[in-house]
């Protein structure tokens, strides 16, 4: 049979990772060749085990030992923020590809094996940007996470100014960016929280969202990304470099 009127007769899911009709289940965002390659992304060796940073010579690392994990007990990711990863993340906070999500949540389980939450709290869009976009990629991936393990989660918190894309500043211009900018709604007294969000980079987001939940009582917060940006180094070394 001619290859066009077979790919017209038996279409082919496009794989989210590469684009390419490959053959994969019916509704599996990833073909086999991706699947690989998002597991090459596991974060394994040569990490802080503390903030999963790039671990290099020094002990502690450069990101904890700057303070960049001030107010976060903890960190849980499955993957580098590269290729496959990167790519459905992208699909699924700027085009509104749900199944995107798939990879990313499957791999944060196998992040919290063994450990002990009271609740998990999405990271919270702005109301104008929640509108835009339609929902909150954060609190997509907290229901499928709670459904899997039982683990209520709860809105808890709120952005409460509008702020500037992080991806378009230097390291201290996205300290000052969101700084007042989340308010915690409910009390969590002696709580053992888990900030739940897409991706982490310098940590400004969770460290400003991390606040407010010690504040609203909370005994300690700890932070599930799905993939952990490289970028801190180059940020870190200079105020006005551009973020990648």
């Amino acid at each position: 049979m001619d290859e066009r009127l077979k790919a017209l007769l038996f279409p082919r899911s496009l794989c989210l990772g590469c684009d390419e009709p490959r053959e994969i289940d019916a509704g599996a965002p990833l073909c086999d060749r991706c699947r690989e390659e998002l597991e090459a992304l596991r974060l394994t060796d040569g990490i802080c085990p503390r903030c999963l940073s790039p671990k290099g010579s020094s002990d502690p690392c450069r990101f904890c030992g700057d303070g960049k994990m001030r107010h976060i007990a903890s960190a849980f990711a499955p993957y580098r923020y590269h290729g496959v990863s990167q790519k459905l993340i992208s699909r699924l906070k700027f085009q509104g590809i749900v199944r995107a999500a798939q990879p990313l949540y499957e791999g944060m389980l196998d992040c919290l094996a063994g450990a002990s939450f009271d609740v998990m709290i999405p990271v919270p869009l702005y109301a104008g940007d929640l509108c835009a976009r339609g929902f909150n990629q954060s609190e997509l991936i907290c229901r499928h996470l709670s459904r899997a393990t039982g683990l209520d989660y709860q809105n808890a918190l709120i952005k409460i100014k509008r702020t500037k894309k992080q991806s378009s500043l230097g390291h201290e211009q996205r300290e000052d960016n969101v700084k007042d900018a989340y308010l915690c709604i409910y009390p969590l007294y002696k709580k053992r929280v888990l900030l739940v969000d897409d991706v982490r980079t310098t940590g400004c987001t969770a460290r400003a969202c991390a606040a407010e939940l010690l504040k609203a009582g909370a005994r300690e917060v700890s932070l599930l990304t799905a993939a952990v940006a490289s970028s801190y180094s180059k940020l870190s070394s200079s105020s006005s470099a551009p973020a990648l």
